[in-house]
């Protein structure tokens, strides 16, 4: 009787042991398996380390040479940004106020960004109101600069004296459906150069 207990302790002893050694070779092969499945896989976290990573080498590089990384296709190339920030400057400071109640004039447009348009002339200049001469192609030059219309897609109404070398002028657009008249003044060695624009409800 003693015999036999003592056997099946024994056994006993001897299942549990295999029973902990199948254990450990089943999880060891689950590990095995699970770092071969997903190993070559790089978590989340690590991708996510990894990108911080070089963004970090970048910035480093960056402050170290002096020259910033080229931009990314999505960015605005940097003729875009230089042509947006050439239409700010000119457009800064320029004002549009309307025209009294019961006038003509639609609105008034002042800038203070107009230049003189250049002259072939010499000093001391004569204001000249004919059609053929010099100054009159010249007044007309300043005033398509300010209206944008070329003088050849203008009609003219009128362009005369505004005071000592002043001139104003009133015209449309070919098809008439614009209509302006537009101050300028003599800049001494430069040229005419428009002070003031107003847009006209009607033909004048």
């Amino acid at each position: 009787m003693g015999t036999r207990f003592a056997a099946r302790a024994k056994r006993r002893r001897i299942n549990r042991w295999l029973n902990g050694a199948i254990a450990v070779v089943v999880l060891l092969i689950l590990i095995v398996g699970g770092n071969l499945l997903f190993g070559d896989q790089p978590s989340e976290k690590a991708v996510d380390r990894e990108a911080k990573t070089e963004a970090a080498n970048a910035k480093r590089v960056e402050v170290e040479t002096g020259e910033a990384a080229a931009p990314a296709e999505a960015e605005t190339p940097a003729e875009e940004e230089d042509a947006a920030s050439t239409d700010e400057t000119s457009e800064a400071g320029m004002t549009e106020t309307p025209g009294p109640p019961g006038s003509n004039v639609e609105k008034e447009i002042v800038n203070p960004a107009w230049q003189p348009i250049g002259t072939t002339q010499t000093e001391p200049h004569e204001t000249v109101f004919k059609k053929d001469s010099v100054d009159w192609k010249e007044m007309l030059d300043a005033v398509s600069y300010a209206t944008g219309i070329a003088p050849e897609e203008m009609i003219v109404w009128f362009i005369g004296n505004n005071g000592p070398n002043k001139a104003v002028a009133t015209i449309s657009t070919k098809d008439q459906t614009a209509h302006y008249k537009v101050y300028i003044e003599w800049v001494t060695n430069e040229g005419w150069k428009p002070t003031k624009v107003q847009k006209l409800k009607q033909k004048p």
